[in-house]
């Protein structure tokens, strides 16, 4: 399908659409492709960015070693 028919066919799509909602998820997910300088967390409240912050600063808890996932793996390794 060239680029045009495939254009025109997507605003045949977007025009049949009734959800509201459905609409504004799919102008979101246009944003993503049509506005590069948009980020993911452009959307989030101060609160939210401010947990998320938190979260990247935790460390990991269950992250385990390659020697420890070895050891822990080792039974299911048959060879």
């Amino acid at each position: 399908m060239k680029l045009k028919e495939r254009k025109e066919l997507l605003i045949k799509q977007i025009t049949e659409i009734k959800d509201e909602h459905a609409l504004e998820m799919l102008e979101e997910s246009l944003s993503y492709f049509t506005n590069q300088s948009k980020d993911i967390t452009d959307g989030l409240s101060p609160a939210d960015l401010k947990e998320l912050e938190g979260l990247l600063k935790e460390p990991d808890k269950d992250v385990l070693t390659e020697e420890e996932y070895k050891k822990a793996t080792a039974r299911w390794r048959t060879k």
